[in-house]
């Protein structure tokens, strides 16, 4: 088995980019031929030919038939990739429990699965429902990813607990949930689908900002995420206000929870509804909550710059509290700054995840290739 760490011999690594080509079109496209192959990627017919079949030697292609081409004489084969070249598991573990969904490398959907909390310990949860999740379909899973609610150091790779935090899954131990899994906050992951798939494809930088029963904020430079030394950067419901943080603030104008130090995603959703009906008190309190959040948005709008502000999250996406945070940010930030809601509002989070998985998982598939 080769060193990953260790640099291809230029045959080898021309080889791996040529096979890398072929399996992005196939992972887009599905079932093609090397004529198609080399008309889209506009690599030559004899390399294509020879990687199709280094692809299909390896396991990772196979054919799926034939069918003639127009021409006198000619069939063109199809190929498509093999059942079982891999699959990727990504997970989302929140305070409702754990999401699950499962997929080949071609982000064909296998399974989903919801698992509702339970008195377990979290990292034994979690890794019993990755652990099931990966028995869906046939090949190996060659990446698991799990979006968390809590920071992640990026150095360790291990969840960071905040103090007062109301998320569980400050006890997860990345070691224990398996080889190569990829943990990462869940802020972090929604602004991911984002950038790929959602309102951030063409911004130049943006920052994401999460209201839902915790505060954070994701920061992308062009297409590099900025997590802090400690993946703490982000974590904005410690910044101070009026002498408080700004989670307490909130929770002092009636939005935090009693039983728990999280914000209440029910309430501001009421006031949110309510004041769209007209309730002149629900609009008194949509505008404190908009002025207060704004306020905070505009202060990284100051330090950072960003191209584009998007809100996600449960409370964040709502028409009522963007137009406040947008009236407050304008009026507070030194600049003009869109200020929009996030379009990946089916779990973004999960979606981020398995986005990461999808990409870790084709590069796995790649290096087996090249090993084999």
């Amino acid at each position: 088995m080769s060193d990953p760490d260790r640099p291809l011999p230029r045959l080898a690594m021309l080889r791996a980019m040529t096979d890398r080509a072929v399996l992005d079109h196939v992972f887009v496209h599905g079932r093609t031929t090397r004529a198609e192959l080399a008309a889209t990627t506009g690599i030559s017919k004899p390399t294509i030919s020879e990687s199709v079949r280094r692809l299909e030697t390896a396991g990772a292609l196979r054919a799926t038939g034939t069918d003639q081409t127009g021409r006198r004489g000619r069939i063109a084969t199809f190929y498509e990739l093999a059942a079982d070249a891999g699959r990727v598991v990504a997970a989302e573990v929140n305070q409702e429990g754990i999401r699950t969904v499962t997929t080949d490398l071609t982000g064909t959907v296998l399974a989903t699965e919801r698992h509702p909390p339970d008195r377990r310990p979290m990292t034994a949860a979690a890794r019993d429902a990755v652990t099931a999740a990966g028995t869906t379909g046939s090949g190996p899973v060659r990446a698991t990813a799990i979006s968390v609610a809590n920071p992640v150091d990026p150095v360790t790779h291990e969840v960071v607990a905040l103090p007062g935090s109301p998320f569980p899954e400050g006890t997860l131990r990345a070691g224990e949930l398996g080889r190569d899994v990829l943990l990462d906050n869940d802020v972090n992951f929604s602004a991911l689908a984002e950038r790929r798939e959602g309102a951030a494809r063409a911004a130049k930088s943006f920052a994401y900002v999460y209201i839902g029963a915790g505060l954070g904020v994701s920061l992308y430079v062009g297409d590099q995420l900025v997590r802090g030394a400690h993946g703490l950067a982000g974590e904005i419901g410690y910044l101070d206000s009026s002498g408080s943080t700004l989670a307490d603030t909130l929770a002092g104008q009636g939005f935090g929870r009693a039983d728990a130090p999280s914000l209440d995603v029910v309430a501001i959703l009421d006031t949110l509804d309510a004041a769209a009906g007209g309730d002149a008190v629900a609009a008194d309190r949509l505008r404190l909550l908009g002025t207060t959040l704004g306020r905070a948005v505009a202060a990284i709008c100051t330090i950072v710059d960003p191209d584009l502000v998007l809100l996600g999250g449960p409370a964040g996406t709502r028409p009522g509290l963007v137009s406040e945070i947008r009236r407050t940010v304008g009026e507070v930030a030194p600049r003009p700054v869109r200020v929009e809601a996030g379009r990946v509002t089916d779990s973004a989070a999960l979606r981020g995840a398995l986005l990461s998985a999808l990409d870790h998982g084709r590069d796995g598939l790649v290096r087996a290739v090249s090993e084999n």
